[in-house]
């Protein structure tokens, strides 16, 4: 297609070999992009669990080994991609010595770019550092992730580092069943809704302990995702039937339709126990009107404001999350004042075209 005058072209590369929320996160980007006009190209790694997800989104990418920080096959296949490119777009800390070096070989003039999706305080290996300063900007998902990384980098110019919340594009999907029918759950009864990766990090076992202390009031739990390690659902049972709420938790399990089934919920929670870069199962709930109840160890204070936006508890304390999820089963008020409230703040704030505008700024 004729590119658009003023338009870019933008390399963006895939940073694992499962797919997951940051691989979601660059084909939604990239798909924006090519809609407002700039020529978009995809590289990921070699990974059929990646391939096979594009390919059902018939979306053209070129995989690369990507076996180490300097392979060398990798840094000339990058090459070639990216000799004519405006931005080459990384999401992995990995990819930057190979961006780095693909860049020098090809003599482009491309921007390179680094999305920070997670919030380790990692040191940059001094021999690395030099690929990391020829960097035009680190974008980090929220204010808790930039402290962290920085803090522990403090050689790197800071003026090069900027924050722009994670964000989702519209979504529009109606082809999801009902959640009530395939689990037998009366319309009469609050539906709470788990979204991710279920296991001991996400905070799973804590929102089961939580649920078997309020176990007197009606509610059901639905976990939308796959179990990691994939017998996880038992040690969870058996702490629902500790609880004596084994007949109101369900396994869902894996579903590209996590998001319209997560908007038939009363309440979301997300109830991680690991410092949570940006949890974008919150953000996918306020953009659904479903109200929030979620820890505080993260990136969510940013974004989520304590009895108006969403309900913030304590890391791992299951009688405080207990006792929030209660608040909202008990008070249906409450819990569409908060839902209404995170919807608004969402359009307002978090929208996806704002999003876009702020990496195109990143960027340029």
């Amino acid at each position: 297609m004729d590119v658009k005058e003023g338009s870019m072209k933008v390399v963006q590369v895939f940073p694992g070999k499962v797919w997951g929320g940051a691989e979601q996160y660059v084909l939604d980007l990239g798909s924006e992009l090519a809609a407002r006009g700039h020529s978009v190209s995809y590289v990921s790694r070699d990974s059929e669990a990646v391939a096979s997800h594009l390919r059902e989104d018939a979306v053209d990418c070129r995989a690369l080994p990507f076996s180490w920080s300097l392979d060398l096959r990798t840094i000339s296949g990058l090459a070639e991609i990216i000799r004519d490119a405006d931005v080459v777009h990384v999401h992995s800390v990995k990819a930057v010595p190979i961006a780095v070096l693909a860049k020098k070989k090809s003599g482009s003039r491309a921007r390179i770019v680094l999305t920070r999706h997670d919030a380790h305080r990692t040191p940059v290996n001094p021999l690395f550092r030099r690929f990391f300063r020829q960097l035009h900007r680190i974008v980090f998902v929220s204010g808790m992730t930039k402290r962290s990384w920085h803090g522990a980098n403090r050689w790197f110019p800071e003026e090069k580092c900027v924050v722009v919340h994670n964000s989702i594009p519209p979504y529009a999907d109606t082809a999801a069943e009902s959640l009530r029918e395939k689990f037998g759950i009366p319309a009469s009864v609050p539906l709470i809704v788990f979204s991710g990766r279920v296991r001991e990090s996400k905070g799973c076992g804590v929102l089961v302990d939580a649920l078997g202390r309020i176990a007197d009031r009606p509610f059901a739990l639905v976990f939308l995702g796959a179990c990691r390690p994939a017998d996880y659902a038992d040690k969870l049972m058996k702490a629902a039937r500790a609880g004596g709420i084994a007949d109101r938790v369900h396994f869902y399990g894996f579903t590209t339709h996590a998001r319209a089934l997560m908007r038939q919920a009363d309440i979301g929670v997300a109830p991680s126990v690991f410092r949570d870069p940006f949890c974008l199962s919150n953000i996918e709930f306020q953009q659904g009107g479903v109200a929030i109840v979620t820890s505080n160890n993260g990136g969510q204070p940013e974004y989520v404001t304590d009895g108006v936006t969403g309900l913030l508890v304590n890391s791992g304390d299951a009688v405080q999350l207990a006792g929030a999820i209660a608040s909202l089963l008990d008070d249906e008020a409450l819990r569409k004042r908060i839902a209404s409230a995170g919807h608004e703040y969402f359009n307002s704030h978090l929208s996806y075209g704002r999003f876009v505008d702020k990496i195109i700024d990143a960027y340029s």
